[in-house]
């Protein structure tokens, strides 16, 4: 084994680690076999019917589908897809029917009969003719005796799509299942020879992705469940040599791409988050170089992002899960970025409730069209297989037609989405009316463990198996052949910088403000989300964006996600412009506010700059399809130069919280009366335990001016976020756009009462500004995750831990970042 060091990064060379098998042909041949077992299976269902249990016809059907899949997988699908349509059930007729229906449906003269010898003689001819309907089929596929690289591994079943990654130390919920290879088959005539890379009983491999020169294989391999991580490796197709290239127990390095520039765009666990509303680990994106080294993180985003894909202009596309402000079931949205990680934008989905989740995307060569698997929330990763069209719209259903048959969806509110009948996942597109994919025609007519194929098909849904695997699924194929590379993007990053810069066109173009009067809007507010590290305690929270637990809760239910960092304001000049830089490599959102600093209407999402980047926008929410008008006036900000952000007020840029910033104000000017006796609403601020579940100590004045209640049962305390005194967005609110001045500080009358002087009181602006601020980032308690906690020693201890191997990535990143930086400024030496 031979060992490279460089810097921080290192690759490792296995030199005979690539197990090969001899090519084994999936011809089938035992045609006599397969139609006595059909038969005899037949014959067992039908002997159950007789005794008319219910349950156990339906477990002896799936039974017997698996063991025909299994057993003759190539001659059981094609039974199954000459079939009624959409209808696995071919038990309800007697045999002579199924058999003769699909004669007829292949116009072969041939009858089915009740003998023996006519039945032998009219399957033998049925599956002769299937046989030559596969030669017409693959006829143009299988010219240039195609390759295919695919995995094998189990199918998972995450509680949601993205919790894949298996980490070692895992949090809480940990979805690993033993056993995988890494295979490689290649076309002979219409039958596939199928040749093991590599196998792993202990271990899984998965996301393959093809070098431009068809001839180096990137992908992810995890070789053990507690003693291993997945990390990143390449494989040379030639000399089957593997290399090592990340490296890190408790860290998984997942779905890697291959960038135009020879980088490597990869889903990393480094970022060592955790998930707002449950307890496990989140994956953003990362960048290094062929050789593992300057590793970088590039996505700073509050869950999950997956499945990259690398588009023909050199643009990466992946799904975000996004739901800053907004409930989190139905925001898995496309997202769009540059290989260097600026340019981070919404491609589709961000304001609409469909699709629920789309992933697996890869583009349709040739078009600017892309194919994907469309899904739910509380799904694994597989549902119904779809095209995006995004110049025929970017929400719900406008740019998105289903294939495999051709049909346009409707526009559903499903959380689980695509759980029914035949499913789909990891598609390779051909054409435009050609696929690989692996599937299942079973799906949930069987239901888990379900057991993938690789499929050829087409967009009516006509399909022919390749390769199956009675042991296992079979997945994720890849079409081997060398590629274009895509267009190389200039980068701008500029990593010796710390800062990057907006410009807005104007703030009133775009549904965001519509109907606002221009000249409204005075200000920006730029907020930080900061993300916590493990999940300790939680609370519960609903709306109409559906129902979440929120963990190491910042606030009662229905607050605010995470903690907030207020960073300042910028002038919106009388023209709507804003031109303004902020810190680099943060998740930021924005707030427009009015003369007297309140939201107007508020950004329920983020945005993050590269170092050095300048990004623009047309204006609030406009429609990506849309483009800055021709002709258009330098504007006001623009004239005016670039500006750093100003302070919001006298305490700067600080993590918001409650206790520090608005319990003095009742302090100061409101316990005399309001102390729970005099008045009973208390507005005290002594920390009281006030429930269990969300190991976190309230006041009396939070309780209070949230109007929340408990949970049943001594439950933890859920906000009422539409209450007149107080109201905010609830953060499990809608994903679609909400209108101006939808809830918050202008909407509450606890402000117009602070104004008009309630009881006596005299608030100066300030204070009154400052409440205002707190109900406009929705009523947040904390302004760091251990602030005010109900923690025992071993919650502590086990937040403790994730949060110092957290700053120990932070500390490995900035580290990377330094020698990535001397690297350029040695090569420039050179030159």
């Amino acid at each position: 084994m031979k060992l490279l060091k460089c810097g921080m990064a290192c690759c490792v060379f296995l030199s005979i680690v690539a197990w090969q098998t001899k090519d084994t042909s999936l011809q089938p041949t035992d045609t006599g076999g397969f139609i006595v077992e059909i038969q005899k299976k037949y014959a067992e269902v039908q002997a159950i019917r007789k005794k008319g249990n219910q349950e156990e016809i339906e477990n002896k059907i799936k039974a017997v589908h698996r063991r025909l899949t299994r057993t003759y997988p190539i001659y059981y699908d094609w039974w199954l897809q000459d079939g009624t349509t959409g209808d696995v059930d071919w038990f309800s007729k007697s045999f002579n029917q199924e058999l003769s229906m699909r004669l007829q449906k292949l116009n072969i003269k041939a009858s089915a009969t009740n003998t023996p010898e006519n039945i032998e003689t009219a399957f033998q001819a049925y599956l002769k003719a299937c046989e030559q309907r596969r030669i017409k089929r693959l006829a143009a596929f299988t010219t240039d005796k195609p390759e295919i690289v695919f995995t094998k591994y189990r199918t998972l079943r995450p509680s949601f799509f993205a919790y894949t990654e298996g980490v070692s130390d895992a949090r809480a919920e940990c979805n690993y299942i033993a056993g995988g290879a890494l295979a490689k088959l290649k076309m002979n005539g219409i039958w596939a020879e199928v040749e093991t890379l590599l196998t792993d009983e202990e271990g899984v491999v998965r996301d393959p992705d093809l070098h431009f020169d068809g001839q180096h294989l990137l992908f992810s391999w995890k070789k053990s469940s507690k003693e291993d991580d997945f990390h990143l490796y390449e494989m040379n197709l030639k000399t089957r040599e593997i290399k090592q290239l990340t490296f890190g127990k408790g860290h998984a390095d997942i779905e890697g791409i291959y960038l135009p520039d020879d980088n490597i765009l990869f889903n990393s666990t480094r970022c060592g988050s955790t998930v707002d509303c449950w307890f496990t680990e989140v994956s953003n994106m990362y960048l290094c170089d062929r050789e593992g080294r300057y590793m970088r993180q590039v996505g700073f985003d509050q869950v999950h992002t997956v499945t990259p894909t690398l588009l023909d202009d050199g643009r990466v596309v992946y799904t975000r899960w996004d739901y800053n402000d907004r409930g989190q079931v139905w925001t898995q949205p496309l997202f769009q970025m540059n290989p260097d990680g600026t340019g981070q934008s919404e491609y589709y989905g961000m304001n609409s409730w469909f699709p629920t989740t789309v992933a697996h995307i890869r583009q349709i060569p040739g078009t600017r069209k892309l194919m994907g698997v469309f899904m739910g929330h509380h799904t694994p990763q597989h549902g119904k297989l779809g095209i995006i069209d995004p110049e025929a719209g970017r929400d719900e259903n406008e740019g998105v037609m289903f294939v495999a048959p051709v049909h346009k969806p409707k526009p559903e509110r499903i959380d689980d989405y695509g759980k029914f009948t035949d499913q789909f996942q990891h598609p390779f597109p051909l054409s435009e009316t050609e696929f690989l994919i692996s599937y299942t025609p079973l799906g949930y007519y069987v239901g888990h463990p379900m057991e993938f194929g690789v499929y050829w098909m087409n967009a009516d849904g006509e399909r022919e198996l390749l390769v199956s695997d009675a042991r296992i699924s079979c997945n994720q194929p890849v079409l081997v052949a060398p590629r274009k590379r895509p267009f190389r993007r200039s980068s701008s990053v500029d990593y010796t910088k710390n800062e990057g810069v907006y410009y807005m066109q104007n703030i009133y173009e775009g549904n965001g403000l519509k109907g606002v009067k221009p000249g409204t809007i005075k200000q920006l507010r730029v907020v930080e989300i900061q993300f916590r590290a493990a999940g300790v305690g939680e609370v519960g929270g609903n709306d109409k964006g559906g129902g979440a637990l929120m963990s190491s809760p910042v606030g009662v239910g229905n607050a605010a996600w995470d903690v907030k960092r207020v960073l300042g304001v910028t002038e919106v000049y009388p023209d709507g412009s804003a031109f303004f830089k902020v810190p680099a490599r943060k998740p930021l959102y924005f707030q427009a506010l009015d003369e007297n600093g309140r939201v107007v209407q508020t950004m329920r999402s983020w945005s993050t700059l590269q170092p050095n980047e300048v990004q623009s926008c047309v204006g609030c929410h406009e429609h990506k399809n849309t483009v800055p008008v021709a002709g258009h006036p330098v504007s006001m900000a623009m004239n005016k130069g670039i500006k750093a952000l100003e302070p919001e007020d006298e305490m700067g840029e600080r993590n918001f919280s409650y206790l520090k910033e608005i319990q003095p104000i009742w302090d100061r000017h409101c316990i005399s009366c309001h102390d729970g006796v005099k008045q009973p609403m208390s507005l005290k601020g002594e920390l009281k335990v006030m429930d269990k579940p969300s190991k976190r100590k309230y006041t009396d004045s939070y309780l209070s001016l949230t109007h929340a209640t408990q949970d049943q049962g001594g439950g933890a305390w859920r906000g009422n976020a539409y209450h007149p005194e107080v109201n905010w967005i609830s953060a499990l609110s809608q994903p679609t756009l909400l209108p101006p001045y939808f809830a918050g500080s202008n909407t509450s009358n606890l402000i117009k009462r602070l104004e008009s002087g309630h009881g006596g009181t005299k608030l100066t602006p300030q204070e009154i500004r400052k409440v205002a601020l707190w109900i406009d980032l929705l009523v947040p308690f904390i302004g760091d995750y251990r602030e005010a906690n109900n923690w025992s020693q071993k919650d502590l201890d086990f937040y403790n831990y994730y949060d110092k191997k957290r700053e120990a990535a932070r500390a490995e990143d900035q580290e990377n970042i330094r020698q990535y930086i001397q690297s350029l400024q040695t090569k420039q030496e050179k030159k």
